[in-house]
């Protein structure tokens, strides 16, 4: 049996959609290419890669190109998911060809980084690590919060300029056009309709917004804890928002604090975090030259020459700082720059990196 891997063509998308409701929608009533419209647009076609036998798609990853800010620095990072192949043409390595095919495609737009969501063996086999650090608090449905606040449905047409301009107050996000944060808007409840309900508000005081919030609420068939799973602004008004909850959930509300939002941590201060995990994607660098030179400006700030970084063979990086010289794979660099926990990286490093984590979650990947 041979297979060819490539790049996917519009009219392969029917094929594509029938293959991830197969192996994600079994079960469900609703279909991927409803869900996340934008992944599954002919005008996203390129960023599908597909293995095929005789005409027949067997194996697919799609993926969303975005621009991004990591820490007030711009870059490009591709989000990757619908990692399907068909349950009668598995092990034969069909899913780990077209991850390096969309890695080598993906660099040659002058993507820097992969998020892959979901954390597979054959993620790991890639190269992707988990990093960061997401503290996850228990929300007290009792919790005070000072301040007079509002509170308001978000409307994806009215709202979406004052929702992208409190997004942008975030140093750390994915660079969304307004025209692609109205269509999120639109989309998102649409995405939960079988998990669960996606309650987007908006927060004011005095009449003036000043913050908003998405809630993935019961997204578990309708019950289990609910989440924060994106926010921007003031943090006060987000917890106010979220204890005027009616229909409170059995297992509470759920929020998930980056080791940057140190607002929040101040705002939730007593209280301490339950838990403490990785980002909920795994990431790997596939252009470490490019991503070195677009983060150069944060390391300028730290010391008098950021980090260099040369490539030596594929996936193999030379990493050069303060007269000092070492030899990484990509998932050590990928650990090295965004990981929280990795024993090993060089202590004079230690001055520039760890960088801020892009949190995955929310409307990023619809």
């Amino acid at each position: 049996m041979s297979f060819t891997v490539r790049i996917a063509e519009p009219h392969d998308l029917d094929q594509i959609a029938r293959l991830s409701d197969r192996v994600f929608r079994s079960k469900r009533t609703t279909h991927m290419a409803e869900e996340f419209p934008h992944l599954y647009s002919p005008h996203n076609a390129r960023h599908w890669f597909v293995a095929e036998d005789g005409g027949q798609i067997r194996s697919i990853i799609g993926a969303m190109v975005w621009p991004a800010v990591i820490a007030g620095a711009r870059t490009r990072v591709a989000s990757v998911g619908s990692v399907a192949t068909d349950p009668d043409y598995r092990g034969q390595g069909l899913a780990s060809r077209l991850l390096y095919l969309a890695q080598s495609q993906l660099a040659a737009e002058a993507v820097r980084l992969m998020l892959i969501s979901g954390d597979l063996p054959l993620y790991l086999k890639f190269g992707a690590r988990s990093i960061g650090r997401v503290d996850w608090y228990a929300l007290p449905r009792n919790l005070a919060v000072a301040g007079r606040y509002s509170i308001r449905p978000i409307d994806p047409q009215d709202d979406a300029a004052i929702v992208a301009r409190l997004y942008q107050t975030r140093s750390t996000r994915f660079g969304r056009t307004l025209a692609q944060l109205r269509a999120m808007l639109v989309a998102q409840p649409i995405t939960q309709v079988e998990r669960g309900v996606k309650v987007a508000l908006l927060v004011l005081s005095d009449g003036v917004p000043v913050s908003y919030l998405i809630l993935n609420h019961r997204p578990f068939q309708g019950v289990g804890a609910s989440r924060l799973s994106e926010w921007a602004g003031d943090p006060k008004g987000v917890l106010h928002a979220l204890t005027q909850v009616s229909d409170w959930p059995e297992q509470g509300i759920r929020i998930p604090v980056l080791r940057e939002d140190l607002a929040m941590q101040g705002t939730l201060y007593p209280l301490k975090p339950d838990r403490r995990g990785p980002v909920s994607w795994l990431v790997k660098v596939i252009d470490g030259v490019g991503l070195a030179s677009d983060l150069a400006p944060i390391g300028t700030e730290q010391a008098a020459q950021p980090p260099r970084v040369l490539l030596t063979a594929p996936d193999t990086y030379a990493v050069e700082f303060n007269g000092q010289r070492w030899v990484v794979n990509a998932a050590e660099l990928t650990e090295w720059v965004f990981s929280e926990e990795t024993a090993y990286r060089p202590v004079p490093l230690e001055a520039i990196w760890p960088l801020p984590s892009l949190w995955p979650e929310g409307l990023n990947y619809i």
